[in-house]
This record gives structure tokens, C-alpha cells and sequence, in this order.
């Protein structure tokens, strides 16, 4: 079998063998080469010290040259045996491999201490940190390796040895230095850890043996694979699998035994461990509300507390998803506890550039000013909590119950943002008080009368019950709630982030008893947006002046409104704003044109609601829904980041709302504009979305009972065009919008009034023509309308030029004047239009061909056309006589202006002028001797 292998070298048709023969002839090399692996030593001394022998000859030519066919996987070849000697592969578990690269991090960090190159340093600590958590990972029931701990504290004592070298510091460059600092402030946290403080302190009392168990270990790990589970990670301190993890000795001491520098070291580990992987965070809240409750001192407790916030934050599952209910409650209520602290000791002042709890180690002195200053900044916390009410308003369905429950909790968050604005006022910071102050006008803004009052009602009912648990226990009725809600919290045993807290629902959160509302939203308004334009920044100013012409425009203040807007310029930069003011700024606007079209000013809304609705878009200009095209792709942040931006179900304006009173506005203003010049050829468009709407209308071959908001204003425009004012207002009156309007009978009877002058101006327009004259009885009789309104909406047409009659006031009759041309003479007039459109494009490409037109001196006479011309007072182009004399003006020709200039072009040009004189005559005959 062999030697079929060693002769296949040579055949390449032979070494294609079947399977069964190689699985059998490898069994039978392999049993050989053990046996023949043995005697080759001896052979090859032998044959080598005689040097004789052919088949050494050739044995060492094969194996210089490369095997060929199945020779090369031959088991016993030497080449074989030397390249596994050259390329022996090592295998190593993942825990070798992950101790490997502690071991190199710790290696590098030592290098870089010999240079004192500490910026480098600060960077290998942050990667040794991250390979400690990969090995803790992979390592199960393991501890903190030896080799971590020795490398804590060689760096803590070259950091002290840095410190007191003088000379070295101020050769350091400025980079290196701060580095050095941010070391000495990070590793004086980390080794004080509660994780880590111990294992320094055991190492440094007895280093003799970690460094033996050191050198076991990594004797171990370079051992064998075999050898891999006997004593490889003999450097780690183990602990059972099962075993609970230690309760902390704080919660057994009894209170009166703990110190403030117990509770400070404590609540500076929580500080450091915040955020870290594996941390355990209903731990740390539970042990925060234990500190409270030992804190010593009034300062100590406002850090807990402010602590207590910020991991009550941490519980959130994210930034995507909303604050559960019951979580946001448990935070309201620790705000309102720091502002009763506050309240009641106001030489405390919370500051966010004092210096940080976790760095101070004894209790704050007061300043030369008398107040203790404690590290602190209410203004982030007001602003979370309102945007995480927010973004649960734009989850909850508001057809449920639980949306209504939600708005319940609006009065609270008013109540603490009033407090803390109170607060910044009486201390004075200028700077953070137009933030509050901004975030309430956002919750007033949209709010009507009615509804501002029934929240009012609300706040007063929920203080009289908060006055009745008050009553019930006298620590007050906020610390009630807050014991109810960690007795809820302490019962929910749920984990899952998705899972609803029930429990924590359920607690009521009391209005403060101090809270009082304004009797009215615009005094509450022209209050706080008077703080932000005083203090605010140039954002804060914007949305605060959009708030109040919201404000304004929803109460029936239009022309203030207005007024404001075009004064604040506010349209010239709002592309360069930020999305959320930009939907603002549509919001206003939309609510501005509908206060107009509320007052019956036609023009202005439709100014103000057709750019809005003729975009297409206006769910999503408003924020108020999300609408996928066929050609629009949309990535996934970019659907998360639109979904963020939509606003909550009761801030929503009716969409229905704003389409019937945009097309309701187009139909008064474009209906009797086409009346009035049917037959122009090009007709002056005042709402492309109303014509388009009504093209789609019209090609319609059926069109059955009106259905939709469009169709319903489409009937309405049928029956205006006719002069028939009822029918169309009572396609406009079926609308079942009209009931969200809240004046609805006189927004109804100034749409009734409106049609009827409307119906009376397309009527005249559109059969002034067919009349000798008409009775104002009559037209009074036939649009319902009284003398007066009827006498000045006629008379206001005839001085605009728009009906050619007069009164006749002894018969109360209007005498038409047939001065308008009749309909063939339309038809001519647009003929000679058109063939001066022809003439002019004959002569043009006449001259093109001949090479006689250069740019506007194809006629002679000192470069313009037709010699000398001017405009008119009327617009048109009139010819003067100037130095070509007999050339026509740029402008085309006028009717009854015959002369015609005859340029270069010989016979054809002579006929083709010859033959538009012939035309010319006829047509103003036609038009002027009817």
C-alpha cells in the first residue's frame, strides 16, 4: 500500500483513489510510522557516519525537495516533524487569555511609571479597568486578582512619591500635570472603594506572599494545556457560588453609632460605583433611603437626597423609553422633600459649582456670606422629570383612563417648578431662572380658559385632600407619601423593564398646601414671559414669544398676535432653529390663522394655513403624526428621533379644523376671481392646493353625496359659482368640525354672512352681462340680505371697475353699460394675442436664419427695436417715433396701433407684415365696432 503512494508522484490519474483505500492506507501509515519513527534515528546516524548507500542519496534529495501527491500526508516524513517542532501551537482557555492581557496592561503601566509619562498612564488605567471587568466575566466565582491589587498600590505609591517631588512637578508640561491630578483624585476613589479598599489594605500588610502566589501562578499558566485547571488562577480570591452577598454594615449599626464620615465614605462609593457594569441599582437606592434617614446634618442629608434623585434616574430603562409612572411619583416626592429643606433652612444654598460631596470628607462650613453652599443643580432635575411626563403623554393611548390619570400629576410638576423658580428668584440666579420659568409657559401656553380652570379646580381638590392626610399624620403629608411609595417599591418585586409597576401607580402624590395658581393663564403668561425676556437666552426668548402669540391667537387676540410676530421677525430666522421650535412656529402660525378665520378675516387665514396645507406635510410640520410616502425611506434613528418630537394627544389642533378653514378661505377668495375673468388666459392663482383639489373635483364622471372635509367644500364651491349661496352653505354647515370650535354660532353666522356676499359678487360677475338693468329689491330679496349691505358691496365693484353700471336712484335699479365685449369679441382679442405670438416668432426665426438679429438690434436704429418707446402709466408699451421710426414696440402690438415697421428681409418679410396689417384691421373692427 505504501509504495502506491510514493509511485503517485509521478501519475496524476492515479491520485484520485477512493475514500475506503486513503482511510485505509492512512490506518496502515500510521501504525507504521510509529514503529519506523523509532529506528530512524539509528538508520540515519548510521547511513550519515558512512555516507554510503543509494537509497540515503535519495532519501535526502526527497526530503530537500517538496512532497508531491499523497506524500505530503504522510504522518512520519521529516518535514512533517520539523515544521511541528518550528510551529508549536499553544492553546489557552479564555481565562488565560483574558489574565494574559491584565498581566500585559499591568506591564505597560509599569514602563510608562519608569518615564513618568502620566497621561499615557490615565489611559492604561481605563483599559486595565475594562480588562479587570472581562476577566471577572469569563473567571465565574472568582474575585479580584493579586495581580490588579499590586498594581493599585505600586501605582498609589509612585503617585505619592510625584507628589512630594517638587522639582519634578514643575518640569512637568501642562498636559502630563493635569493628568497627574486627575490620577491622584481618581485613585484616591478607587482604593477607598469598599470593593478594593480592603485588598489594599491585606496587600500591604503581607505583599511577601502574593508575590509567591504570583509566581505560582504564572508558573501554572505556562504550563501545559493538560494542567490548565490545577491551580491557574491560584492568585484570585474565591468565593462560593451560592453564597448571598454581604448585608452591609451600615444597615446593622444603630444610628446613634454612625459618624459623618461613615455616611460621607459611604455615599462617595456610591458616587463611584454609579454606572459601572454589575452594579446593582435598587441597591443603591435602597441604601441612599437609608442614609437619609442617618444622615448627620441638614447639608449631609440634601447630598443624600440629591444622590437618592439622580439614582432613582439611573432606574429608568433609557433614553428610548419613558419613565414608569410609579418611579417618576417616587422622584417627585424626594423633590418635594429638598424643597421643604430648603424652605426651612435658606442658609443652605444648593450650587452647581460648589464643590462635589464625594470629594469633601467634613461637613460644610459657611462662607463669608453666611450660607453653606452644597453641590447641586435643581434646574437638571425639573427638566427631566418634565421630559419624562412627556415622553409618557406620547406613549399612553389617550383613549384610556390612564391618560387622564397621567394629567392628574400635571398640577404636582407645576407645583415643585413653581417652588424652584421661587427658590432661584430669592437666591438670585438669573441664569437658571428663565429655564423654570420657560418650562411652565410650555404647560400654559395651549391651555383655554376652560380648561386652565378645570386644572385649577383639580389643584385645589387635591390640596384639600393633601390638607386631610396632613391631618391624619402629623410628619406631614409629603413624608406620608414618601413612605407609602417605598413601601410600594419595597412589595414590587418585578425586575423587567417593561413590566408595569402597579404598586407604585397607586400612590398619590399632594399637591404642596403653599402652591396657588394665577386666577387667569394670561396673567400667569405675561408673567412668566416677562422673566424670560429679562433674563433668557436668545432660544429661551424665541420659544417664550411663540408661546404667548400661541397664547394670544387661541384667546381671539389676533391683530396682537400678529402684531408681535411681525415685530419679533421671528419668519426671517426660523430655518435656522432647532426642530422643536420650528414645530412651535407652525403651531402658532396655524393657530394664528385660525383665530383670523374665527374673526371672519378670510384673506389673512388663508395666508397664514396655506402654506401649511399646500405643503402636503402637515402632520408632520405640526408634530402631530407620522406619514410614510412610497419613495421615502426613513432609517431607523431617524423614525426614533421624528417619534420623539410628536406631541402629546391634548396639545394636538384639529387637522380637520385647519383643512376646512383653508379651503373654506380659498373658495370665498378664488370663486369670485374666476368669476370675473373666466376667459383670461393666464388667471391669477391664489391657492394652487384649492385648484388642483378642484380639477381632481370636476374630471370626476359620478360624484355622489359629499363624505370627506374636500368634498363638503367642493359641493360648496358648485353651488357658489352658481350664485346659490344656501346650497352652499349647507354643504358647509354639515361639517362636523364646527363642534370643536368653541364660539360655533358665531364663527356659523359669520360663514353664513361671508357666502352671501361672496355668492352676491360671483352672481354679478358672472350674468352682469345678460342684464339691461337689475332691481336691488331683487337682489335683496334673492341673497336675504338687507338694502345697506347690498348698496355698498354693488357700489364698491363699481368703483374697483369690476361692474361697468351705474345707480339709478329713482327706480333703485344698477344700469349695465355694454362696454365689456361680448364673448366672440373675448375670442377675437385672444385671437390677436396669439397671432402676435406668432408674428413675433416668425420674425425671430427669420432672422436667426438670415444672420440679422443681434441681440435686440435686429431692427436698426440705436440698439432697441422699433427705434424709440417707453412704457405707459397703464404698463403698456407705446411707440414715441424715435430713430427707427416706423418699428414696433417690445412690448407687442396695441390694438388699434396699425403701423408696422418693414425691416430687412425682403419679399417674405414684406409678406408676412402685409399679411398680419390685413389681420390687425379686421380684429379691431370686430372688437371696437360691436
Amino acid at each position: 500500500m505504501a509504495s502506491r503512494f510514493w509511485t503517485a508522484g509521478s501519475d496524476s490519474d492515479e491520485e484520485e483513489v477512493s475514500a475506503s483505500e486513503e482511510e485505509s492506507s492512512s490506518s496502515e501509515e500510521e501504525s507504521s510510522s510509529s514503529s519506523s519513527s523509532s529506528s530512524s534515528g539509528s538508520d540515519s546516524d548510521s547511513d550519515s557516519s558512512s555516507g554510503s548507500g543509494s537509497d540515503s542519496d535519495s532519501d535526502s534529495d526527497d526530503s530537500d525537495a517538496p512532497k508531491k501527491g499523497a506524500a505530503r500526508f504522510l504522518a512520519g516524513s521529516d518535514s512533517d516533524s520539523d515544521s511541528d517542532e518550528d510551529r508549536r501551537v499553544v492553546l489557552k482557555s479564555a481565562k488565560d487569555k483574558r489574565f494574559s492581557e491584565l498581566t500585559d496592561s499591568c506591564d505597560e503601566i509599569r514602563n510608562k511609571m519608569k518615564i513618568n509619562d502620566w497621561s499615557a498612564i490615565q489611559s492604561l488605567f481605563d483599559e486595565l479597568n475594562k480588562r479587570l471587568d472581562r476577566t471577572r466575566k469569563v473567571a465565574d466565582n472568582v474575585g479580584v486578582p493579586r495581580v490588579y491589587v499590586r498594581m493599585l498600590v505600586e501605582l498609589e505609591d509612585f503617585l505619592n512619591d510625584t507628589l512630594a517631588n517638587r522639582d519634578l512637578k514643575k518640569k512637568m508640561s501642562p498636559t502630563n500635570a493635569k493628568a497627574l491630578n486627575t490620577m491622584r483624585q481618581r485613585l484616591k476613589k478607587h482604593n477607598t472603594s469598599d470593593e478594593f479598599g480592603d485588598l489594599v489594605t491585606k496587600f500591604r500588610e503581607n505583599p511577601q506572599d502574593d508575590e509567591e502566589e504570583e509566581l505560582e501562578s504564572s508558573s501554572s499558566s505556562e504550563s501545559e494545556a493538560e494542567n490548565d485547571a490545577e491551580g491557574k488562577f491560584e492568585d484570585f480570591e474565591k468565593r462560593p457560588a451560592g453564597a448571598s452577598k454581604k448585608k452591609d454594615k451600615l444597615l446593622s449599626m444603630d444610628s446613634a453609632e454612625i459618624t459623618y464620615e461613615m455616611v460621607a465614605k459611604k455615599l462617595r462609593d456610591i458616587a463611584t460605583s454609579r454606572g459601572r457594569k454589575g452594579t446593582d441599582k435598587q441597591e443603591q437606592v435602597e441604601m441612599l433611603q437609608f442614609l437619609a434617614n442617618v444622615a448627620k446634618g441638614v447639608p449631609q442629608k440634601l447630598e443624600v437626597l440629591l444622590q437618592l434623585v439622580g439614582s432613582l434616574f439611573d432606574l429608568s430603562p433609557g433614553i428610548s423609553n419613558y419613565m414608569k409612572v410609579g418611579l417618576w411619583k417616587r422622584c417627585m416626592l424626594v423633590m418635594l422633600e429638598i424643597m421643604d429643606t430648603l424652605t426651612a433652612n435658606q442658609n443652605i444654598v444648593l450650587d452647581d459649582t460648589a464643590e462635589p460631596s464625594e470629594d469633601r470628607t467634613a461637613e460644610p462650613v459657611a462662607g463669608e456670606d453666611g450660607m453653606i453652599r452644597v453641590w447641586g443643580n435643581l434646574v437638571a432635575f425639573v427638566e427631566r422629570l418634565d421630559d419624562e411626563m412627556f415622553k409618557s403623554l406620547q406613549v399612553i393611548d389617550p383613549h384610556t383612563h390612564e391618560y387622564m390619570a397621567r394629567l392628574r400629576d400635571e398640577p404636582v410638576f407645576l407645583a415643585l417648578a413653581q417652588k424652584v423658580h421661587d427658590y432661584l428668584a430669592r437666591i438670585g440666579d438669573t441664569r437658571n431662572q428663565p429655564k423654570v420659568a420657560l418650562r411652565i409657559i410650555e404647560h400654559f401656553y395651549f391651555k383655554t380658559d376652560a380648561v386652565y380652570d378645570a386644572m385649577r379646580k383639580l389643584t385645589m381638590l387635591q390640596q384639600e385632600e393633601a390638607a386631610a392626610s396632613a391631618a391624619a399624620h402629623p410628619e406631614g403629608a409629603v413624608a406620608a407619601a414618601s413612605a407609602e411609595a417605598e413601601n410600594a417599591a419595597a412589595g414590587n418585586t418585578s425586575n423587567e423593564p417593561g413590566e408595569e409597576q402597579t404598586a407604585d401607580d397607586k400612590v398619590a402624590l399632594p399637591v404642596p398646601l403653599d402652591f396657588s395658581m394665577d386666577e387667569s393663564s394670561a396673567a400667569a403668561m405675561k408673567r412668566l414671559v416677562g422673566i424670560v425676556f429679562q433674563h433668557g437666552d436668545e432660544r429661551a426668548k424665541a420659544r417664550a414669544m411663540l408661546c404667548i402669540i400661541y397664547h394670544r391667537a387661541l384667546h381671539g387676540d389676533f391683530y396682537s398676535a400678529r402684531d408681535m410676530l411681525l415685530m419679533s421677525h421671528l419668519q426671517d430666522n426660523v430655518m435656522m432653529m432647532d426642530i422643536s421650535t420650528q414645530i412651535l412656529y407652525n403651531r402658532s402660525m396655524a393657530q394664528l390663522g385660525l383665530a383670523a378665520f374665527r374673526l371672519g378675516l378670510i384673506a389673512e387665514a388663508h395666508s397664514c394655513l396655506q402654506e401649511l396645507y399646500g405643503s402636503g406635510h402637515i402632520k408632520e410640520l405640526l408634530a402631530q403624526g407620522m406619514a410614510m410616502g412610497k419613495f421615502q425611506d426613513k432609517t431607523p434613528e431617524q423614525e426614533l428621533l421624528e417619534k420623539r418630537r410628536q406631541m402629546p394627544f391634548h396639545m394636538h389642533i384639529s387637522l380637520e379644523l385647519l383643512e376646512s378653514s383653508c379651503l373654506i378661505s380659498a373658495m370665498l377668495l378664488e370663486v369670485p376671481a374666476m368669476a370675473s375673468s373666466p376667459l383670461a388666459v393666464k388667471k391669477r392663482v391664489i391657492s394652487k392646493s384649492f385648484h388642483r383639489i378642484l380639477d381632481t373635483y370636476n374630471r370626476q364622471t359620478f360624484t355622489g353625496p359629499p363624505e370627506t372635509v374636500r368634498d363638503h367644500i367642493m359641493a360648496a364651491t358648485r353651488a357658489l359659482m352658481r350664485g346659490d349661496w344656501s346650497g352652499a352653505y349647507g354643504a358647509v354647515f354639515a361639517l362636523s368640525v364646527w363642534q370643536l370650535v368653541p364660539q360655533r354660532e358665531s364663527v356659523l353666522g359669520m360663514l353664513q354672512a361671508k357666502l352671501k356676499e361672496e355668492a352676491l359678487r360671483t352672481y354679478l360677475f358672472s350674468y352682469s352681462a345678460q342684464y339691461r338693468s337689475l332691481s336691488l329689491d331683487q337682489l335683496c330679496t334673492m341673497f336675504e340680505m338687507d338694502e345697506k349691505a347690498v348698496y355698498s358691496i354693488v357700489s364698491k365693484m363699481m368703483i374697483a371697475e369690476e361692474l361697468h353700471g351705474s345707480w339709478d336712484q329713482p327706480t333703485r335699479t344698477i344700469v349695465m353699460h355694454s362696454i365689456e365685449a361680448s364673448k366672440v369679441q373675448s375670442l377675437a382679442a385672444q385671437f390677436a394675442d396669439k397671432a402676435t405670438l406668432l408674428v413675433e416668432l416668425n420674425e425671430r426665426a427669420y432672422a436667426f436664419r438670415t444672420g440679422g438679429l443681434r441681440d435686440d438690434d435686429d431692427m436698426g436704429g440705436g440698439g432697441r427695436r422699433g427705434g424709440g418707446g417707453r412704457r405707459g402709466p397703464d404698463g403698456q408699451w407705446e411707440d414715441d417715433g424715435g430713430s427707427g421710426g416706423r418699428g414696433r414696440g417690445r412690448g407687442g402690438p396695441r390694438l388699434g396701433a396699425a403701423r408696422m415697421g418693414l425691416g430687412q428681409g425682403g419679399q417674405v418679410r414684406d409678406c408676412v407684415e402685409d399679411w398680419w396689417l390685413v389681420v390687425r384691421v379686421v380684429l379691431s373692427d370686430m372688437v371696437f365696432s360691436a
